[in-house]
């Protein structure tokens, strides 16, 4: 697959903003027929699951993050969060090689890449633990670096979905415009278990001072620097503040010795990471024909081989 970077290629601005700021915003990446086909999608799949006789309950709950927070026991508004969505759904693959995304991060980070990550955010009404002030590369650090001297935040690059609205009412996120250009720093331990995610970087008052709101609509894109600082806050209002995030790498990039945990009984899903564009490089992934797709499963009951990767 080539990536064409004549359509949605980046402005001279947006260029410049990145650099400076290490992020930008693409207020109307896509409309309202694309964000609810993507979300109606994830809904189904999450009915599948939750109805599975086939799948057991500790599968299950390594698909589906619950919500802590809520009094809901099924559905979406019971979750906090999917992790490597591209492992279950064709559908969702094809949205992470969508043009839209894929030609701007293409001229940002390279031309051959691949996913290492891809996470659904629910944060339900009246819900949803925070995150606190952290960096995407500081985990992908652990688990990556790059064969050719890169710094794992010049060799990756976030995007972020809003299939929501999303202000400081119902939980947006929170970044630290320039931050990005500190490098990577040391996180520490999060001493409560209000958070989703416990480790932390440590912020100055000053930086504080610094943060800003990424108040988007529905439909926006942002484009992340990894190293960018960034939190976001709790829900407080009647509303979801659902959104996708997909990361993208470099395909030069190899792994550490600490390799990602794959739950127990998952590793016939395939591999955490998934093959995009380009030549591919030292991270193996599952060949596109032998990735599991349940979206054929919609609208019929799971079956074994469903959930199984075929190879052919």
């Amino acid at each position: 697959m080539a990536v064409d970077t004549r359509t949605h290629s980046l402005t001279a601005e947006e260029r410049e903003t990145y650099a400076n700021d290490g992020f930008f915003i693409r207020p109307k990446a896509y409309d309202t027929y694309e964000i609810d086909a993507l979300r109606d999608r994830i809904e189904d799949l999450v009915e599948l699951i939750e109805t599975s006789d086939v799948l057991p309950e500790k599968q299950k709950q390594a698909i589906l993050k619950r919500n802590i927070g809520t009094e809901a026991t099924s559905g979406p508004a019971s979750l906090n969060s999917i992790t490597r969505v591209h492992r279950f759904s064709a559908f969702v693959r094809s949205h992470i090689r969508a043009p839209k995304r894929l030609e701007a991060v293409a001229q940002i980070v390279g031309s051959d890449l691949f996913c290492p990550n891809d996470l659904y955010f629910f944060k339900p009404p009246g819900t949803g633990r925070p995150i606190a002030w952290h960096q995407d590369s500081w985990y992908f650090r652990n688990t990556y670096v790059s064969s050719i001297g890169d710094a794992i935040e010049q060799a990756s690059i976030g995007t972020w979905l809003a299939l929501d609205d999303a202000d400081e009412e119902n939980g947006c996120l929170w970044v630290i415009p320039g931050s990005h250009r500190l490098g990577v720093v040391d996180h520490s331990q999060v001493e409560s278990d209000e958070y989703l995610l416990q480790k932390r970087l440590t912020v100055s008052d000053e930086m504080e001072k610094q943060a800003i709101p990424v108040e988007v609509p529905k439909g926006a894109l942002v484009f992340f620097n990894n190293a960018l600082f960034h939190r976001s806050t709790p829900n407080r209002s009647d509303r979801f503040r659902r959104a996708y995030i997909v990361h993208y790498m470099k395909a030069t990039i190899q792994h550490t010795g600490n390799r990602q945990w794959t739950p127990e009984g998952t590793e016939h899903w395939g591999t955490n990471e998934m093959y995009i564009c380009g030549v591919p490089g030292s991270i193996q992934t599952t060949p596109e024909k032998e990735s599991m797709n349940w979206d054929n499963a919609l609208g019929r009951i799971l079956t074994e081989d469903d959930i199984r990767i075929k190879r052919k």
